[in-house]
């Protein structure tokens, strides 16, 4: 049996898609447990304990982010995350502050020996069907060097192969052109490294507009533009489809276009809905940590579910350390 660690306070919106996800999860797979970690009397509003539902009553919530709240050993986020440090769960997840998540994680599991720093990677849909990229970093850190954009190479490349099943996966740097002169000093320094490494198939510069066209399989940024990068594929997906919505129902003649075109739609809608990969990881660690929204809602829960699943069945987190031995 495998088991996962739930940090039940993170999420704006309460207890309830968090349990929902999770009873919806342990019924559709049988070798999976969880530890939910959070206020009982708001857990017990929607499931009670079973043999494979263990609750941890831990309400509280860490108040400060960053170093501060991972000192801290009693708040919901620090009992889930040592579960995993206790071999006691497989992986944790949360949906709790991500100062504090990074913070945490990164102290108490530690970094994967030859590691400096690890990374938010979350997984995206591109606009070919069936496939996804890494994207990293997003927002773990926002001064970066060459040599962590290096490392960062290794870690997605390794990642892809084991977790996506890709064989030779494409990894490119995000700069503001494809040209080797581009960008700052430091891509410019990870480029002719990557470059050099037989190991990597890198396919050098990268512009964030063609991200979605599946012309990598993994892509490095810093994390300060990755965030942004993030952030705006998402609210973008999200303002097209109600653009969308809003001018199909403004003439009888488009709504009539929209009945005949609604599987279409529905297909697309789907296929770029990051809510079905849920989550991102903080790759580079000495354990599975994966963090969500805190708006998350049961379908981003359900895929982060699915994402821990994939990672803890094809051994991911050895194949991770590999590349550093």
């Amino acid at each position: 049996m495998r088991t996962i660690a739930f940090d039940m306070m993170g999420n704006d919106n309460g207890v309830r898609a968090g349990v929902e996800a999770v009873n919806e999860f342990v019924a559709k797979n049988l070798d999976y447990n969880f530890v939910l970690v959070g206020d009982i009397k708001e857990i017990n509003k929607y499931t009670k304990e079973t043999e494979r539902i263990r609750i941890i009553d831990a309400k509280e919530i860490d108040s400060k982010s960053g170093a501060l709240a991972a000192r801290k050993s009693k708040n919901s986020m620090s009992v889930a995350i040592n579960l995993v440090k206790e071999g006691k769960a497989d992986a944790v997840i949360s949906s709790g502050d991500s100062g504090s998540f990074l913070s945490m994680s990164t102290l108490n599991l530690k970094r994967i020996k030859g590691v400096k720093r690890p990374a938010f990677m979350p997984i995206v849909p591109s606009v070919v069907p069936g496939q996804r990229f890494l994207l990293m970093d997003v927002g773990a850190n926002l001064e970066t060097s060459s040599e962590m954009l290096v490392q960062w190479a290794k870690l997605g490349s390794a990642f892809s192969k084991a977790n996506l099943k890709v064989n030779k996966p494409r990894v490119g740097i995000i700069n503001i052109g494809t040209e080797d002169k581009k960008g700052h000093a430091f891509q410019q320094e990870a480029n002719k490294i990557l470059k050099k490494d037989r190991k990597i198939n890198y396919v050098g510069f990268i512009e964030s507009r063609e991200i979605l066209n599946d012309v990598v399989d993994v892509a490095i940024v810093d994390g300060y533009a990755g965030n942004m990068i993030l952030k705006t594929l998402e609210g973008t997906v999200l303002s097209m489809l109600k653009l969308l919505k809003g001018k199909l129902m403004s003439k009888t003649k488009y709504k009539i276009g929209a009945l005949i075109s609604k599987g279409a739609f529905t297909a697309v809608k789907e296929q770029l809905d990051y809510r079905n990969v849920g989550a991102a990881w903080v790759i580079g660690l000495n354990g599975l940590a994966i963090k969500t929204h805190g708006s998350s809602d049961k379908k981003s829960y359900v895929g982060a579910f699915g994402q821990i699943r994939n990672a803890v069945e094809s051994n991911a987190l050895e194949e991770l350390k590999k590349g550093f031995k």
